[in-house]
């Protein structure tokens, strides 16, 4: 009998009580009218009908005949399983796709060939309008009228949850504007409340989806989803970086610097900087900059904060990890952090170190730490041989594909439950050995880089002996 790799909940267990339905006084999305419900419930049923009626009309073959019959062959696309449930993602708008790029994001938890197909999610959310920027900003900033000489109507970037757009202040300041999608929580709160009833029918009916945990992931998304709605999080978040920066000393790392006065729970006015994503190789690599030198002051920044706070930037794709021109590293988009108690991050430090002494034994005993299992159902002998095998890919410079196949692997195996921002370190792991094989010299490794090693205890020493 196998299992799927189980996530277990953000919440208490990871340090942060994110309830959001126990009546606390915490954050939590609007209430929704059982009109509401029932329509978006009509709607999503509908949407998902259409498509698996898509699905079986493929396999019968019938699909691929009307397009024939009409002439249209050139047009006909098979429409898999995991193409039909992100086309109907993409249809009922930006909390699917949200959820979508959960999946893309979480190979570890979900069938590779979903997560595959998911990211496509990741670049295929339309704007909205300007005017709605306009009337958000409007609502959440005190003159903002006054203040903004100029909005560009052509967003940056658009995702689920928000846009971005360039703009310029009255004293001529660069900056860019991060708005919110409007009634994006109104949805979202019709939407969850569906996702959990679905969530809770898939635990009766599914041993796959009891042992996937698939509640938990519907409460995690949705502690998350509440988090990230409100952008004084995210503000907070990179003022308590750049803290963290100062502390340590450095100045040649940093987030944007926010402005206070221009930013409210759904719009976020902050700097703007101007620099090469990770993944431009061949433009950092013709800069005047050391970029081995520079990639390893990002990197160490990044376990700063986790040393130092107790979180961890949990997004480091290459869009959001920026080598500014003026030298600087920058880090962009602090939606998803995550947040360890101080017993949690001495084990995650210790299952990083673990890897970079190559001492899987120790990274076996963090993660038994850290409540994946229970010890008295596994054989640690056998559990940390796979574990060594498992994990091969990060340390010798294997195709990363492999790492996560791997890892589920091991889960199936050992019935393991993984917390959730254990994961989440796992794979900004994977992000940043990726740049350094990049931009470092031959052979660097982030996971076994004996500078890197060094700076880390180094940085943990300092963190041990400071002044409370």
């Amino acid at each position: 009998m196998t299992t799927m790799v189980g996530v277990a909940p953000s919440g208490a267990e990871d340090g942060r009580d994110m309830s959001v339905s126990e009546g606390k006084g915490l954050p939590q999305l609007p209430e929704v009218s059982a009109w509401r419900m029932v329509s978006r419930a009509a709607l999503v049923t509908a949407v998902f009908v259409w498509f698996v009626s898509l699905r079986l009309l493929d396999l019968g073959g019938l699909r691929w005949l009307a397009f024939t019959l009409t002439g249209q062959r050139a047009r006909y696309e098979r429409l898999s399983g995991p193409v039909a449930f992100r086309r109907a993602f993409e249809v009922l708008g930006p909390t699917y796709v949200k959820l979508g790029q959960l999946v893309a994001s979480g190979e570890a938890l979900f069938p590779e060939r979903y997560s595959e197909e998911f990211r496509k999610l990741l670049d295929r959310v339309p704007p909205f309008d300007f005017a709605d920027v306009e009337r958000t900003i409007e609502a959440d900033v005190d003159g903002a009228a006054a203040r903004f000489a100029y909005i560009d109507p052509s967003p940056i970037a658009a995702a689920s949850i928000a846009q971005v757009h360039a703009a310029t202040l009255d004293d001529g300041e660069e900056v860019v504007v991060k708005v919110q999608r409007p009634g994006i929580g109104e949805l979202a709160a019709a939407d969850i409340a569906l996702m959990r009833i679905f969530a809770r029918v898939a635990h009766r009916v599914s041993l796959h989806a009891r042992r996937a945990n698939a509640l938990a992931i519907i409460e995690d998304f949705e502690a998350n989803l509440v988090e990230e709605l409100d952008f004084r999080n995210e503000a907070g978040r990179m003022r308590e970086f750049n803290q963290v920066m100062k502390a340590m000393g450095t100045d040649s790392v940093a987030a944007p610097r926010i402005e206070d006065d221009l930013s409210g729970p759904r719009v976020l006015t902050m700097e703007r900087f101007d620099g090469w994503r990770l993944d431009d190789t061949a433009s950092i690599l013709a800069s005047d900059f050391d970029a081995e030198e520079r990639l390893l002051t990002g990197i160490r920044a990044w376990f700063q904060t986790l040393i130092c706070k107790g979180f961890f930037h949990g997004d480091v794709h290459a869009g959001n990890f920026l080598l500014l021109k003026d030298g600087r590293i920058g880090y962009l988009d602090f939606g998803i952090v995550g947040v360890f108690t101080e017993d949690q991050k001495k084990n995650v430090l210790e299952y990083v170190l673990g890897f970079q002494s190559r001492d899987f034994e120790r990274v076996g005993r963090s993660m038994l730490a850290m409540g994946v299992t229970d010890e008295s159902k596994i054989e640690f002998d056998v559990f940390v041989v796979d574990l060594t095998e498992a994990y091969a890919p990060l340390i010798d410079g294997r195709k990363m594909k492999e790492l996560i196949p791997n890892i589920m692997r091991v889960g199936r195996k050992h019935q393991l439950r993984m917390p959730r921002d254990l994961v989440l370190v796992t794979k900004q792991l994977v992000y940043l050995d990726r740049y350094s094989r990049a931009l470092g010299g031959e052979g660097m490794n982030v996971l076994t880089d004996q500078r890197l090693s060094n700076l880390i205890m180094q940085d943990m020493l300092a963190a041990m002996f400071a002044p409370t």
